[in-house]
């Protein structure tokens, strides 16, 4: 078991040392890279490379070259004895005004050397100007002088030195400009550094322009990052590991020159053991590797020459391994902290599970919240919900007949505190009913509350009525008949939803639709005549795309619309199903202006038109040349609605004919028994059906019930959700 510790945390340190090598080795190429970008971005357009400077240089580069875990950051152009002397001479120039930097234009000693004395290399330790030609390299006239480089202070000695005239940066650079890939040196002792310090070049290099291969583009210069491979290695392990050897090893295509040093980590800190391989032979079956190589790309090139990879091998020591030998206290440690994960994990399984439910309760609530949204409006919900929940209180919290509201306290005006999907659910179950006693005591209750009812003076009311349904429905299936209504009552919901229109429900093959409730609208006329344009052309869609499915019996239907505005009470019929009821003449009469009006065309009262006329819309409007005929009313003046002016299906002119017969219809002459033509243009809603199959109550409004539905609905009336004036009828 000790030895099982110790495994595990030289894997768990090996872990950390490979993931800080290849993090080093990206941020200094993502930081090579993003200055390369920029220098690109910002010249590409420019005739000018080599001869450019990016301004405030050493701002940009400070905060990049700390994530880079670099020592210096510099930006070398390519010099070719063609270039050099424009370059040199614009060199002097932007020393003075770019660079600003005192020690670069005035020379501070006889051998100290200043921008203007053009690039240089070094021989045996002292500086001579380039003769411009490196026999060794593959690129022998091509120069690559320092000229922008962070920290200045440090390193203002370097500017406009070579970096192409010494051997192991040459390699390096000469394979960035054939194969036009990242590369890096070989290890340096650095001039800076007084012992032996391990150091490489990152080179990177900067473009002409972007295009997405490399090889039609043309490399301009070159982005160097100096580091150290100590940086690297520092502050990487926690303070408690000691002992950790790594071997660094520099290895060159084809195996030449390969370098090798050791360094000991401790903790955050990484010292260097000495030059070669140092690590203890015992624990050579531990041994781990890691590959850097910044030119991953040069797989798909070959062999590339001088390609430096550096091999990082990781072993334990002895010193690593006595921390270890004691395990008892960490194996507590372990059962503690196994102890804790399994506990968390029980809660995590816990928190899984009461989430879930409540997703699915959520779900269940959202499904039965669009139900009640479908069936109520906004602002109602809220005064039910209310209602319901004093009345749940009151059966939960006392056993007297006492209700609340019954001291004059208005139920609809108290706020609920439960969340409203309870609120749904309840409601949609019926739970506030469960026993005669509670529907007893509910409905005292009720009686002492408030009704839920308010006047709407400004509302405009759409009936919307197949023709000729009675008789296709009956030579068709249910299938049939509810896939036809389906279908074109929900591009109706569409529309409603789209302009804010309030459906108020159907009845059989009648839709009916109202705006300014419950919300009032100054334009509730304009809104609603668009929605009866928009169905109207949607209906002819429909019809049209049906006929394939449902047989070419079905182009014979189409749509009457009738349109009314005026002032309707409305509100909720409360009881064990309360529905949300409309009640005034302004129903009967948007119901009239549908069943006198014409197929596939819509009909407006006059007073619509008005509203349509002040708000700027009269050329929506066409006066019917004919008069209609409302009993209580008379000969009313009616309008076609034509927003798209597209009236190909209806004749201009209606017959003397059908004005007749409504003369007759309403004159007596005809009886209520007598079966009516129901033909395209006008449809009066007597056909077989006595008086007193409607009449049902004692009020001053009648009920459609379900037997006289099919027969009301001719009449563009409902059986929930309009109250028709039995005298209209």
């Amino acid at each position: 078991s000790e030895f099982r510790v110790f495994e595990t945390q030289y894997q768990d340190s090996v872990d950390k040392v490979s993931e800080a090598i290849n993090l080093s080795i990206n941020n200094k190429l993502n930081t090579a890279m993003t200055f390369s970008a920029m220098y690109t971005s910002r010249f590409r357009t420019q005739e000018q490379w080599p001869n450019v400077t990016l301004p405030d240089f050493g701002y940009q580069a400070k905060g990049q070259l700390e994530v880079a875990r670099g020592i210096a950051l510099s930006f070398n152009p390519i010099i070719t004895n063609t270039t050099r002397d424009g370059w040199e001479a614009y060199a002097t120039e932007s020393a003075y005004t770019i660079i600003g930097e005192e020690m670069l234009t005035n020379r501070s000693c006889d051998t100290c050397r200043v921008v203007e004395d053009g690039i240089f290399r070094k021989t045996d330790g002292v500086a001579i100007d380039d003769p411009g030609y490196s026999t060794e390299s593959r690129y022998p006239r091509h120069m690559v002088p320092v000229w922008q480089i962070y920290p200045i202070e440090q390193n203002w000695k370097a500017v406009m030195f070579n970096l192409h005239s010494e051997i192991n940066r040459q390699r390096a650079l000469d394979d960035m400009l054939q194969y036009k890939v990242p590369t890096i040196t070989g290890l340096l002792h650095l001039v800076q550094h007084v012992e032996m310090d391990p150091s490489s070049i990152l080179f990177y290099p900067v473009f002409n322009h972007f295009h997405e291969s490399r090889f039609f583009q043309e490399v301009v210069g070159s982005i160097s990052i100096v580091f150290t491979w100590a940086d690297i290695l520092r502050s990487v392990l926690p303070g408690y590991i000691k002992g950790l050897i790594v071997v660094l090893e520099k290895s060159v295509a084809g195996g030449a020159n390969s370098q090798s040093f050791t360094y000991r980590i401790c903790g955050e800190q990484a010292a260097l053991l000495g030059e070669g391989d140092l690590h203890d032979p015992r624990f050579d079956s531990y041994e781990h590797q890691v590959i850097a190589n910044v030119a991953q790309d040069a797989q798909d090139l070959g062999i590339v020459d001088y390609l430096v990879t550096y091999r990082i091998r990781i072993y334990p020591s002895l010193t690593f391994q006595n921390q270890y030998l004691t395990v008892r206290p960490l194996a507590m440690t372990l059962t503690v902290v196994a102890m804790f994960v399994l506990t968390c994990a029980i809660f995590l399984l816990y928190d899984y599970l009461v989430d879930a439910r409540q997703n699915k309760v959520v779900k269940f609530a959202q499904r039965s919240g669009r139900i009640v949204d479908s069936l109520f409006p906004s602002g109602v919900r809220e005064r039910l919900f209310s209602h319901a929940e004093h009345l749940r209180n009151e059966i939960l919290t006392d056993d007297n007949n006492t209700c609340p509201g019954s001291g004059g306290d208005n139920i609809s005006s108290i706020p609920s505190k439960k969340n409203p999907a309870h609120h749904i659910k309840q409601f949609l179950k019926g739970s506030f009913h469960k026993s005669a006693a509670e529907h007893e005591k509910n409905e005292g209750c009720m009686k002492n509350s408030p009704p839920i009812a308010d006047l709407f003076h400004n509302t405009t009311i759409m009936f919307a009525d197949i023709v000729t349904f009675t008789e296709w429905s009956s030579k068709h299936s249910p299938e049939d008949v509810f896939y036809l209504l389906e279908n074109l009552f929900l591009e109706f919901d569409k529309i409603a939803k789209k302009l804010d229109v309030f459906k108020l429900g159907t009845i059989g093959d009648c839709y009916i639709a109202v705006v300014g409730v419950p919300d009032a609208r100054k334009d509730h006329a304009v809104v609603l005549a668009k929605f009866a344009e928009e169905c109207r052309s949607k209906t002819n869609e429909i019809i049209s795309e049906l006929i394939k499915e449902l047989g070419p019996s079905v182009g014979k239907l189409s749509m009457r619309f009738g349109l009314h505005s005026g002032s309707v009470t409305a509100g909720v019929l409360r009881g064990l199903k309360s529905r949300f009821e409309l009640f005034g003449d302004t129903i009967n009469t948007a119901s009239r202006m549908e069943s006198t009006g014409a197929p596939n065309m819509i009909q407006v009262s006059e007073e619509t038109a008005t509203i349509l006329k002040n708000e700027g819309f009269e050329s929506w409007l066409r006066p019917r040349e004919d008069l209609v005929y409302a009993k209580g009313k008379g000969f009313l003046q009616t309008y076609w609605l034509e927003i798209n002016k597209d009236n190909s299906s209806f004749d201009n002119q209606l017959d003397d004919r059908k004005l007749s017969f409504v003369h007759k219809l309403y004159s007596g002459s005809l009886g209520m028994d007598d079966e009516i033509e129901n033909d395209n243009s006008n449809r009066i809603c007597t056909k077989n059906h006595n008086r007193s199959d409607f009449e049902q109550g004692n009020g001053d409004s009648i009920l459609i019930n379900t037997e006289s539905q099919a027969a009301m609905s001719r009449c563009g009336s409902s059986s929930s959700s309009v109250f028709v004036d039995p005298s209209e009828r």
